[in-house]
């Protein structure tokens, strides 16, 4: 039969069979060949290698994010001058009964810590309050010092500087600074620290991790808080045995050693409530530490007549 009566029949000649017999038949495509597969493998690569240096970009973006929001969530700077010039803002009430509790029931401070981080969701006061009645305390307690035991008036203000400015405030902002670094590497899982890390990206974790839950804040309230008991001890009862310390004898020598112990002690152990009020910490009973390091050294210094008081009134006035 003629080859066009066939197709007219519907059926196909042997040059053009009925069943596709090629991938390219199937597909409709031609089948890539050796160097459009390596063409495409390059082009996978080249997306890959964009992607991952997009990733890396904006993993460092937010690195740089998280850093200044932990920041700006740390130093509460501008709040906090706002309601120290703004008087009426202040809560005097409340900071007197913090400092009561901390005296007498200090766990019970820490616990109302919950329902401010569930009202104000921040566990760091946002009141300078507590911080200007001590130093106002603290000041008072100079000028006292100062006109009883001299009577230059530059003398009264160094008194002020050291016990204000160098013994409360900056040596707080290096205790503050170093617990909060040591909270944030030793008693929460940082995330950052892997061993994929670069030595100096893991040095800049340990000294400003990006996403810490812990606030600076708050360890500087923690600092404020035991140093409460340091005014009580070394700074009004002191000044009232000082006359007794200072005597020549044993018995001196064993109560005012034995003031500094309580008065230290006290400090590490509200420290160590501050920190482990804070759910999200781990192992802090370490803070504990020093406890038995002070008690050798109580009976060191004791034993061998060493008195810290009347060492320390002669560093102050002479």
């Amino acid at each position: 039969m003629p080859k066009k009566q066939l197709e007219g029949l519907g059926l196909h000649s042997k040059t053009n069979p009925i069943l596709p017999i090629t991938q390219d038949d199937i597909l409709g495509t031609p089948t890539p060949q050796p160097d459009d597969l390596a063409s495409v493998a390059n082009s996978l690569q080249s997306s890959s290698t964009t992607l991952s240096s997009f990733a890396k970009r904006q993993q460092r973006k937010l690195k740089i994010k998280n850093l200044k929001k932990s920041m700006d969530s740390s130093f509460t700077i501008p709040r906090y001058f706002k309601r120290l010039l703004n008087v009426r803002s202040l809560d005097f009430e409340t900071a007197l009964w913090e400092m009561l509790n901390l005296i007498i029931q200090p766990k019970r401070v820490y616990k109302s810590l919950y329902y401010q981080k569930q009202t104000k969701n921040k566990w760091s006061r946002d009141d300078p309050s507590f911080v200007i009645l001590l130093s106002f305390f603290l000041t008072i307690s100079a000028i006292l010092w100062g006109l009883v035991y001299s009577t230059d008036i530059l003398t009264i203000f160094k008194l002020i500087l050291y016990m204000v400015v160098v013994d409360f405030v900056l040596v707080g902002l290096s205790v503050a600074t170093v617990g909060w670094i040591i909270a944030n590497n030793f008693f929460i899982q940082n995330p950052n620290m892997n061993v994929s890390s670069s030595p100096s990206q893991r040095l800049l974790n340990i000294f400003l991790p990006t996403d810490s839950m812990l606030e600076w804040a708050y360890c500087f309230d923690i600092h404020c808080n035991a140093y409460l008991i340091i005014w009580v001890c070394l700074y009004l009862v002191q000044f009232i045995l000082l006359p007794l310390l200072r005597l020549n004898n044993w018995i001196s020598t064993l109560l005012g050693n034995t003031l500094y112990l309580a008065s230290t002690s006290y400090y590490c152990i509200i420290t160590f409530y501050g920190y482990n009020a804070l759910p999200f910490l781990q192992k802090t009973e370490y803070l504990l530490m020093p406890l038995p390091v002070l008690v050798c050294g109580w009976m060191v210094l004791t034993l061998s007549g060493f008195n810290i008081a009347n060492y320390m009134s002669n560093a102050y006035f002479n």
